[in-house]
């Protein structure tokens, strides 16, 4: 029976270095497979594995594991919020916008995070918010052009669109809501969508410069 993540970084907290190249042979392909897929650049997709294995090997106390001892799911939230610090630097990208009224549409387990960054097919979702998109009323199109693609504040969008903040607020939550529910089963019953737009749409707005 394999070791479980628990265990190994137990071990590799007391110096075992045979434990630490296990965990690091058990995910380096997945990790390495995520992080180029968004990045689109080798010395970078290396520079954040090289970072992640370095702490986790001089720290591994920080990493997180779930009732079945695996921390998978915290290590890919781990590498998520690192891209999202890589494309900061790069791009000098502000931070997405999110309303308190909105934030429960963002909330997402760490589990979900790692099925949604191994397993999904970023155009495949694309090509499916557009149709969803495409459905929605005028307003909440533009609302969510503004809020998620354009990434302006609920104050800019409120003003670009003449609307209050209220309206603005409501009109995402309604988009949201109905992309998440339009879309394969998969989809909505893991909130995997409504989670991800706002990286997913960072990601896309990036990818074309």
């Amino acid at each position: 029976m394999k070791p479980t993540d628990y265990t190994l970084l137990k071990k590799i907290k007391s110096g075992d270095r045979p434990a630490f190249t296990m965990l690091y042979e058990r995910y380096w392909d997945s990790f390495y497979t995520m992080i180029f897929a968004r990045t689109r650049d080798k010395e970078a997709t290396e520079e954040l594995l090289q970072n992640l294995w370095i702490r986790v090997l001089e720290n591994p106390e920080f990493v997180q594991t779930d009732e079945i001892e695996s921390a998978k799911g915290y290590l890919f939230r781990f590498i998520h919020y690192r891209i999202l610090d890589y494309y900061n630097s790069i791009k000098k990208a502000q931070s997405i916008h999110i309303d308190e009224s909105e934030d429960s549409l963002f909330e997402i387990s760490d589990a979900e995070y790692a099925e949604i960054l191994e397993d999904t097919d970023i155009n495949e979702l694309f090509t499916m918010i557009d149709e969803v998109i495409s459905r929605l009323s005028p307003t909440e199109q533009k609302v969510y052009d503004l809020r998620i693609r354009k990434n302006m504040s609920v104050d800019e969008t409120a003003e670009a669109l003449h609307l209050s903040n209220k309206t603005v607020s409501n009109n995402l939550s309604k988009a949201l809501n109905e992309i998440r529910d339009q879309l394969s089963p998969k989809y909505k019953s893991s909130k995997k969508l409504v989670s991800l737009l706002a990286l997913m749409e960072m990601m896309n707005h990036m990818n074309t410069y």
